[in-house]
This record gives structure tokens, sequence and C-alpha cells, in this order.
């Protein structure tokens, strides 16, 4: 069936027919259908920054020529390198210390001013010992100075090592009214001047202390505070066994 829509389009082709115009349809059919325009090549998508950690750390990149990189820092408790090496008790210090050895009682002597403004010279009893402790790597010592009219007992301790690094013996003490020093010193022969630094009852000071053996049985000790004219003695030991 054909509609009224479709009759022009009918008689368009008889039209077409009849005036020979098949064959330059034929043709035309023949001929191939131009190709179509290539499409547009789609714009590429630009990668997405790669994620960076806000909180790490920029490496600074290393120049050409630049100085080697510096030694990694020693371990907690590393032994630096020039740190000498001290696996055996010091001989120097063995062959000092042997002498001072036992139990002293000492014959104390105070200089004038020393135990207090305007104090007079004063005498009084101490008593020492003096024993090898740590294998021979120090020794230690006690004192204890009796009661005086002027004086309360005052009783200590000290321990003498050696420094190999220095070559010094070296000075440790605390007594029981809160003095305390710390101090090194070249042995030389039967004797050793310590210089020490510290507090002597609260206040703080610089000493100069001087041991010395005196014969098998004999031990000289003195004290020394540093003033504005130099050190001052403020007490001498004379002991015996």
């Amino acid at each position: 069936m054909i509609t009224n829509d479709a009759i022009p389009s009918f008689f368009f082709a008889l039209a077409m027919v009849s005036n020979g115009s098949i064959a330059m349809a034929e043709s035309s059919a023949s001929k191939p259908a131009p190709r179509a325009a290539p499409s547009p090549k789609p714009t590429p998508v630009p990668k997405a920054a790669s994620w960076a950690d806000p909180f790490a750390e920029p490496s600074t990149p290393i120049k050409p020529g630049a100085g080697p990189a510096l030694p990694a820092p020693p371990k907690p408790g590393a032994m630096p390198a020039a740190f000498p090496a001290q696996n055996l008790p010091s001989k120097e210090l063995e062959a000092f210390m042997k002498g001072l050895e036992g139990r002293w009682k000492c014959d104390t002597k105070f200089a004038a001013g020393s135990v207090g403004p305007g104090s007079q010279p004063l005498n009084a009893k101490t008593e020492v010992t003096i024993k090898k402790e740590f294998g021979g790597f120090s020794w230690h010592g006690e004192f204890k100075l009796a009661k005086t009219a002027t004086i309360s007992a005052t009783s200590g301790v000290f321990q003498i090592g050696y420094a190999a690094g220095t070559k010094q013996a070296t000075f440790l003490s605390y007594d029981s009214v809160g003095s305390t020093m710390m101090g090194a010193g070249t042995l030389a022969g039967d004797s050793v001047t310590f210089l020490e630094e510290g507090f002597l009852k609260g206040a703080k000071v610089k000493v100069r202390e001087t041991l010395a053996a005196k014969g098998p049985k004999k031990l000289y000790h003195k004290v020394e505070i540093a003033q504005g004219n130099g050190y001052q003695a403020i007490a001498e030991d004379i002991c015996s066994k």
C-alpha cells in the first residue's frame, strides 16, 4: 500500500528511469563513498602529579666535587678512638701507694684563721686508713678527725686513682660537713701534689693538697687553699704507723 506521503518519492524514481538517469545513478553508486574525515585525536589527559609526603625531609643532592661524607657519630657508650685504653692497673700508682697503705695516727695542726675568722692555731688528732681497692685501679682512704673544744668531730673518705691519658694521679674526696673536692697531680718520686676544685663547707674553693711518704713509717699531708695572694696553708698532718 502506498500512502499519499510516498507519492512524490515514487514519481521521482520513475522520472529518473525515463530520462536515462539510472546509469548515472549506477555510476554514482559504483564510486566508493568518500572517506569520512578522521576524527580528531583525543587530547591526552595529563598524568596526575605523584603524591608527595608533606612530612618527608627534603633530600639535598650531592654536588659534583663535594667533599667526603662525615663519619657517623659514635654509638652511645662507645669509647672515642683517641681515648687511651687502660686495661691494667697503673704500675706507677702501685709503686707510689704501696708505701701509704695501712693505718696511720696523725698529729694535725690547723693554721690561724683556718677554722673561722680570727681563730687561733689549733692542734688535733686524726686517724687515717688507706687500702688498695678495685684490683689496684685505685686506693680507698678514710679519715676521722677527733672532736676538740672548738671543732666538731669530722670524718670523710677519699679515692686516689690514675689517668693514663695525662699520666697523673687523680683525687676525689668528700666529708661529713659537706665538703667535696676533685683534682689531679703528677707523681714525683715519693710525693704528689693535687690541684683540686670543689666546695669547702659550702664555699667554692681551689685547693692544693700534698701527700708524701717520709720513710717506711712516716706520712706527710698538707692542705692549702687559694686566697687573693696565692695559696695559704690551712692544715698539716704528720702521721706514723
